[in-house]
């Protein structure tokens, strides 16, 4: 028979652009599945805090789910936290419903233990859910409530599940900007020194059949109204060349939607970009991370600075515009790489740059156990507050210096990255669909 059971986004983060709550979608999936009814409530697009009094009072859901995808910015320029926001929805939750409540979502599969007793939530669970999220139903449908507090996924055992984008949900992200995501592979084998995607989703690859995804777009497009998809991957460009069959399949079912992606400036070749552009590639985010070799060894990044600019020189020549993601002041850094970064990011044309000062310090990644030897932090230390590793050959006050003074008045190199935020809703206002960065770039070419 199943269960009712209402699963809440509680983002409220638009910077630098609202996103579409696709693990929900895919766990919506897997629960209808299962046989159990869900609701999907999105605090951003179905009116907040009042919205979903409105829901609990009116609904009696025997499992409520609450997915938290942010701690914090991780921007040192901009400490804003979000868990507080949670607090409130839970406090919510709480007073009008006497269901049980299990967590979920990157933010609490970081920081597990200490976000389920902070919200004294039921159950946790860490990773993907599809398999451990209709099983608890099912248990709490049985009367057999499982004592265990907090479940692990195995992801590799964790199957991929029909995504069901809500048409209301849809029809608010829609408005901002014209965006739906689809994603087309989990988990991630590299070992960038700040990052978490391989503790969320594992450190080995696993496909969506190109087929499928396809599916998914063309689905976005035909039946929600999508002008632009963004595939969610943690990068899009594999070296098993998966990527590349998304992009055939794209083509065999006459895709014409523009896209973007996150990728990794390594091993493109002008054929590759030509493909992908044929499927409709539109822009490209780049991971580039560091602006020189020192900086790129010291995240553990497993590039070098050429390969950005061969990477960048390729997408200029199609008309590919890029961004560039950059962290200054990591470990490593210093006077000369800060100045030699800079002169770098100079060299590479037809793009954007956003740059962060500083790296969000996170259980599980490289930066964690280095800020624990270097006396940062501490290995007991609650991590819920934002901690910022900067390394300690320069100071944090005469980095920003040096960044705001070099990129002064530019539009195409932002520093502080949440600058772009107002410029991005002025955009979006104006009916420009897509990430927004893109189009300051095309503007330019014009």
């Amino acid at each position: 028979m199943g269960i009712d059971c209402l699963l809440i986004s509680t983002n409220q983060v638009v910077t630098p652009y609202p996103v579409y709550p696709l693990g929900i979608a895919h766990l919506a999936g897997a629960m209808e599945e299962a046989g159990h009814k869900t609701v999907h409530y999105d605090i951003l697009a179905n009116g907040g805090i009042e919205g979903l009094k409105s829901v609990l009072t009116s609904s009696h859901p025997m499992l409520v789910g609450l997915s938290i995808r942010n701690l914090d910015t991780v921007d040192s320029t901009s400490k804003e936290t979000y868990i507080s926001e949670v607090i409130d929805i839970m406090t919510l939750v709480r007073h009008y419903s006497s269901a049980p409540v299990v967590l979920g979502g990157p933010a609490f599969s970081i920081l597990p233990d200490e976000l389920l007793s902070l919200l004294d939530a039921d159950y946790g669970i860490v990773g993907e859910g599809e398999l451990l999220l209709p099983w608890l139903a099912g248990c709490i449908e049985s009367g057999d409530p499982p004592a265990k507090k907090i479940f692990r996924s195995n992801p590799a055992k964790n199957p991929w599940s029909p995504v069901q984008y809500d048409r209301k949900i849809a029809d608010y992200y829609l408005a901002w900007g014209g965006m739906l995501n689809v994603q087309t592979k989990r988990g991630c084998p590299y070992t960038c020194g700040y990052c978490s995607y391989p503790s969320l989703e594992g450190r080995r690859y696993r496909f969506q059949d190109p087929e499928a995804v396809a599916h998914n777009v063309m689905r976005a497009v035909r039946d929600f109204g999508a002008d632009y998809i963004f595939f969610t991957d943690s990068v899009f460009n594999d070296p098993k060349g998966h990527y590349l069959k998304v992009a055939e399949a794209l083509i065999r079912a006459g895709n014409t939607t523009p896209w973007c992606a996150f990728f990794r400036p390594q091993g493109f070749e002008k054929d590759t970009l030509m493909l992908l552009k044929r499927s409709g590639l539109s822009a490209m985010e780049l991971g580039t991370d560091a602006g020189c070799d020192q900086t790129l060894a010291g995240l553990h990044k497993g590039f070098a600075f050429d390969d950005v600019k061969h990477a960048n020189d390729l997408a200029h020549s199609l008309a590919i515009p890029c961004a560039h993601f950059i962290i200054f002041g990591g470990p490593d850094e210093d006077r000369g790489t800060l100045a030699e970064g800079i002169q770098n990011l100079e060299s590479l044309n037809g793009s954007v740059a956003f740059a962060f000062a500083g790296i969000r310090i996170l259980p599980g990644t490289a930066i964690f156990e280095r800020a624990i030897a270097e006396g940062i932090i501490t290995r007991d230390q609650p991590m819920r507050e934002p901690v910022y590793y900067f390394s300690p050959k320069i100071e944090e006050q005469e980095l920003n210096k040096q960044l705001r003074k070099a990129w002064a008045g530019r539009f195409d190199r932002i520093f502080p990255a949440s600058v772009m935020e107002d410029r991005i809703k002025h955009l979006h206002n104006h009916g420009h669909v897509g990430p927004m960065w893109d189009f300051l770039v095309r503007k330019r070419r014009k």
